[in-house]
């Protein structure tokens, strides 16, 4: 039961076992780890003083992403977003506050104040919480990491 494998019994009566891997799926800024747990939730941990809250998302949790007060999870038909409620940096409740409903094929996610920015291969497409294209950059080479390395709101700085 803890492990991830399936066996499968034919009619001929050979049996085969599957060892199945799950990718990890996390988010980190500062002292905010976030990462997927059973596939359909979301845990936050605050690294300092081990707090955790669980977020049930009740579907396919695919990228998580974390940037400041902000939380973004993108599930197989939307994203959702989520803040920290209070300015207690210790403050572990979050509510959700944006519903993007539209389905995203992206292989990073990476969140800002206002918007979330996705990469596919060798593009960037800045979207605002409302679900609206405002941006696009093609660029030359692959995209392999993404970080928002701080700025005002609605004006952060990437590292790509």
């Amino acid at each position: 039961p803890r492990q991830n494998n399936v066996v499968i019994g034919c009619n001929d009566g050979s049996v085969v076992m599957y060892q199945v891997v799950f990718s990890t799926v996390h988010g980190l800024y500062q002292d905010r780890y976030a990462y997927r747990d059973v596939m359909t939730d979301v845990i936050i941990q605050h690294l300092v003083t081990e707090q955790k809250v669980r977020i049930r998302c009740k579907d396919y949790v695919k990228k998580i992403a974390v940037y400041r007060d902000r939380l973004a999870v993108q599930l197989p038909d939307k994203v959702l977003i989520y803040e920290v409620s209070h300015d207690d940096p210790l403050d572990m409740h979050y509510k959700n506050i944006e519903k993007i409903k539209q389905k995203f094929v992206c292989s990073l996610l990476v969140v800002t104040t206002n918007h979330i920015i996705l990469c596919q291969e060798r593009k960037l497409q800045l979207y605002s919480f409302q679900g609206v294209l405002e941006r696009e950059w093609n660029l030359d080479a692959l995209i392999r990491y993404i970080k928002v390395v701080g700025g005002a709101p609605r004006r952060e700085g990437l590292l790509v």
